[in-house]
């Protein structure tokens, strides 16, 4: 008890930081929902809160506690993986502490205040934080791709040992991180769709030309991401998957020269949800990819097993041979 009496009373003195406006690392996880003392760490935040007076600084409070979350997730996916209980708790948490700077910018707004500037301010720190989240899932997803070549190698193996029994439990292992990438891939989407409906609202309250250059900007960068890992996975993506996207970008960027800030954001997001087809057929293309290997591994395998059968029947062959022929000797001999 004395050591988190001790803690409590340090976490009263945690002065509040001034609040810079640029990219910054993550803060040390610390304490993650898959502690025990878990609830200490809930408590210096909410002390933290308390002591917190000016409006701007709450809402920036919440994107540093933000920050945490995304730390906590990075920490639980690297420790445990994505079946740890912890990581929905991290993520929820993620979600309430967008939603409550939301609403802190919504409330000034409702009071008549010019909250533009404020609305920018937190949406570009969260922004970089964003970047580390979706980091922090492509890193995991890596590591469970690195765990599926090494299950497959072995598979592969085995089955050239002629070991039923392993293959039996090596493919039991695959079908489970396999079941983990489908996971992740689902905790990763619904995480996104949860923070865009929150960030929305923030971004509401940005001035509109630079809301519309946010949208376009973001949209580019996407694409970068799409292309990316589409060469990470060794596919080629053809220029016209792209067509629908760049055309809805250039006339984003044509309605922003004109100053329609609004109809530029609205065709950078419809340009951004295009790439969703994009990556639909980039995942259905390493899927074939994968597909082809696996059957050709299957195939080369075949082969060699018909190949060792034949050169053992050719020897079975040789050796009947020869005892004949010694039987044919020892007769002749009599």
């Amino acid at each position: 008890m004395k050591t988190i009496k001790s803690i409590l009373i340090s976490l009263l003195f945690i002065p509040i930081v001034a609040f810079a406006h640029e990219p910054v690392a993550l803060p040390n996880a610390g304490l993650t929902p898959e502690s025990a003392f878990y609830f200490v760490d809930k408590i210096g935040e909410a002390l933290r809160e308390f002591f917190t007076f000016n409006t701007d600084a709450k809402a920036h409070l919440q994107i540093d506690f933000a920050a945490e979350r995304i730390a906590e997730i990075k920490i639980i996916l690297e420790t445990k993986g994505v079946n740890a209980k912890g990581l929905e708790v991290a993520q929820s948490r993620l979600q309430a502490n967008i939603a409550k700077a939301a609403g802190i910018v919504e409330g000034e707004k409702s009071k008549g205040k010019d909250v533009s500037e404020l609305a920018k301010n937190i949406s570009e720190d969260f922004d970089a934080n964003k970047e580390a989240l979706k980091q922090a899932f492509k890193d995991q997803e890596r590591s469970l791709e690195a765990k599926e070549d090494e299950l497959k190698t072995k598979i592969r193996q085995a089955r050239q040992a002629g070991d039923a029994a392993q293959v039996e439990t090596l493919v039991k292992e695959l079908g489970e991180i396999k079941a983990q990438k489908e996971l992740l891939e689902l905790k990763e989407e619904e995480q996104e769709e949860a923070l865009e409906q929150e960030e929305e609202k923030i971004e509401r309250e940005m001035d509109k030309k630079e809301d519309a250059q946010k949208a376009i900007k973001e949209a580019e960068e996407e694409r970068q991401e799409v292309l990316d890992e589409a060469a990470e996975d060794g596919v080629s993506v053809p220029a016209e998957a792209f067509e629908k996207f760049d055309w809805l970008l250039a006339q984003a960027k044509e309605l922003f020269t004109k100053e329609n800030y609004v109809g530029a954001k609205q065709l950078a997001k419809q340009a951004e949800d295009a790439l969703e087809k994009v990556e639909e057929a980039i995942e259905d293309l390493d899927e074939a990819k994968e597909e082809e290997e696996e059957l050709k591994e299957e195939q080369e395998e075949r082969a060699k097993e018909g190949n060792e059968k034949e050169g053992q029947r050719q020897k079975e062959a040789e050796k009947q041979q020869e005892e004949a022929e010694e039987q044919g000797n020892e007769a002749v001999g009599r």
